[in-house]
């Protein structure tokens, strides 16, 4: 858990996943991060905050089922497209 009494950025986002004609999927987050100081490493955390499935909330089904699939890409964008 990210220490909010130190400096702390965050960043919104979308990762979509789209199959053209078939589905679109919308997954909005919030992603924190601290940077490393000398007295601590860097800290992270991604929180997921709407799923949408071709506009419709999902989220209870993305926790069930969808999540150890896929959050290792949405954590790797979330880090690649934070706004430093």
């Amino acid at each position: 858990m990210i220490n909010i009494n130190l400096k702390y950025m965050k960043t919104k986002g979308v990762y979509e996943v789209t199959e053209a004609f078939a589905y679109e999927l919308e997954i909005h987050y919030d992603y924190y991060w601290q940077e490393a100081t000398h007295d601590a490493p860097s800290e992270d955390e991604l929180e997921i905050t709407k799923v949408l499935l071709n506009g419709e909330d999902i989220i209870t089904f993305y926790y069930d089922f969808l999540e150890d699939v896929i959050s290792t890409q949405l954590y790797e964008y979330a880090q690649e497209n934070r706004n430093d």
